[in-house]
């Protein structure tokens, strides 16, 4: 009878061990998999930075009416500045 026991107590033990082993390993992976789908991928989003095609530009021309455009005498500004935020400062009216 106590030798019974035993074995009983040694299945229950080894289930339980094993059972836990196989809890733990599925909860690895999907913490793993969570934390993987929160990491920027570089085709996750457009990048419109060198886009140079303005397709707002009617509201800039709409809402200056007839005003003329301001020109601003800096040389480097061309140097400093990227195309988009030409454009930009264009379609505000300063050139």
């Amino acid at each position: 009878m106590r030798r019974f026991c035993l074995w009983i107590l040694a299945a229950a033990a080894l289930s339980a061990v094993g059972g836990g082993c196989a809890l733990v390993q599925p909860a690895q992976t999907f913490a793993r998999s969570s934390w993987r789908a929160f990491r920027p991928k570089p085709n996750d989003y457009r990048d419109v930075t060198e886009e140079s095609e303005d397709q707002w530009a009617f509201v800039g021309e709409e809402a200056r009416g007839a005003r003329p455009v301001d020109h601003d005498p800096d040389p480097f500004k061309r140097f400093l500045m990227s195309e988009k935020a030409r454009s930009i400062e264009r379609n505000l009216g300063v050139d």
